[in-house]
């Protein structure tokens, strides 16, 4: 956070009144002062404004109420015509009772859009004051907030509960999730787990932690671990950790992503090795594996399967023959050179050789592509492809076993269709 966010959190609302009214009288909004903040509900949770900048700091105020109970509500601020503006010049902060404060976290930055976010969890119900903040001067910066997971929403988090081995984890079953929950520490360490679903591609699972209280030792106290199970001997293979990217008076944030060829199943481990502290935290994951349906009936194009944003993948078995044996999938691409990912990931090949199985894709009647599957490196054989390009278009894909009476079991995912 800069110096000048800094100085305004030190600030009192009834200062920032005072001063207010010795600035002279231009077009404001109702909201560009904490006295009046727009009120933001479970059913009227996002709005979108132009914020112009100033040296001085100018201000958009939002306030919810929180449900405490360590119910994660996530915070997102996604912002356009950014221009050559910072994380210290654009961006939200938190601010709650007693002094309480936190900055959201800028999670992706592009060279005209930025998107910063912040997962709140508190064991207290209480109000929350978000500021919208802009100090680059004169510039017009587009933006939408939008509050998930208040109370008497439909997109409620997973809040941890019984959840301290791996036996006991918690199953996250959405594409995008908000976690949350209290650990107390110990010096041999205290846990939560939970179990998150990978839809492979290459696609970016990306996990982003918020922590409250700061820790005041030396390393690092808390954090989180991702695991995989290397099928080929069952044992578990550190995937990622999360890796501090942001800190404040009162939290720290901590992120890993994480992109892989073959579709998997994660564990996810929260640990807390700092002794008789109760650390609160909040987790967004994005890019997770959406539901499966069973592939049935889908031999021929006629009866292809419609995989897109609500349907992303379908779990099939394929018995071979030498002349070829189908199955169908459509997928639907967006256009605008947005990233289309394709995993055909097989839990058994069943003896078949791998030149003998994969997918090809075809746009219309042309050939696009051919794809085998090869070893991710922990045995599993997995064939990818991706694909961008500016214009919209359907695509067919055809699954394929050319190995005689050999039968497959696969998982197949889309990721960026429409």
């Amino acid at each position: 956070m800069s110096n000048r966010v800094h100085v305004f959190i030190q600030t009192t609302v009834a200062l920032f009144l005072v001063l207010a009214l010795a600035v002279p009288s231009v077009a404001r909004a109702a909201n560009d002062n904490p006295g009046s903040p727009l009120i933001l509900t479970a059913s009227n949770n996002s709005v979108s404004d132009t914020l112009v900048g100033s040296t001085g700091g100018a201000y958009r105020f939002y306030q919810i109420h929180y449900q405490g109970a360590n119910a994660p509500v996530l915070v997102s601020l996604n912002a356009s015509n950014y221009g050559s503006a910072g994380s210290q010049a654009f961006g939200f902060n938190l601010y709650g009772p007693s002094g309480l404060s936190f900055a959201g976290s800028t999670v992706q930055s592009g060279s005209n859009t930025s998107t910063a976010q912040f997962t709140l969890t508190n064991p207290a119900a209480m109000d929350v004051l978000i500021q919208v903040y802009n100090y680059t001067n004169g510039m017009p910066i587009s933006f939408t907030l939008t509050v998930f997971g208040l109370s008497g929403g439909s997109s409620a988090g997973l809040v941890a509960r019984n959840n301290t081995s791996p036996d006991q984890a918690l199953n996250v079953t959405t594409i995008n999730a908000s976690l949350g929950g209290s650990l107390v520490g110990s010096a041999a360490g205290a846990f939560h787990y939970y179990t998150l679903r990978y839809p492979g591609g290459n696609s970016s699972l990306t996990i982003t932690m918020n922590v409250t209280p700061v820790y005041t030792g030396q390393g690092q106290a808390y954090g989180f671990n991702v695991y995989r199970a290397n099928p080929s001997n069952g044992q578990t293979t550190l995937v990622a950790s999360g890796v501090p990217v942001a800190q404040d008076a009162y939290s720290m944030t901590l992120s890993a992503t994480i992109t892989e060829r073959s579709a998997a199943t994660y564990l996810l481990q929260v640990l807390n090795y700092w002794p008789g502290t109760s650390i609160s935290y909040g987790i967004t994951a994005t890019g997770l594996a959406g539901p499966t349906i069973v592939a049935r009936g889908n031999t021929d194009p006629g009866h292809a399967i419609v995989l897109n944003s609500a349907r992303p993948g379908a779990t099939g078995t394929l018995t071979g023959n030498r002349g070829g044996a189908y199955n169908f999938y459509l997928v639907s691409y967006p256009g605008n050179q947005s990233s289309l990912n394709l995993s055909l990931t097989f839990s058994s090949l069943g003896g078949a050789s791998p030149s003998a199985v994969g997918f090809n894709v075809y746009q219309g009647a042309s050939l696009v592509a051919t794809v085998n599957p090869i070893d991710d490196g922990t045995g599993v054989q997995s064939a990818v492809w991706s694909y961008q390009n500016p214009d919209p278009t359907t695509f067919g894909i055809q699954v394929f076993n050319y190995a005689q009476d050999a039968t497959v079991s696969y998982t197949i995912y889309q990721v960026g269709s429409q």
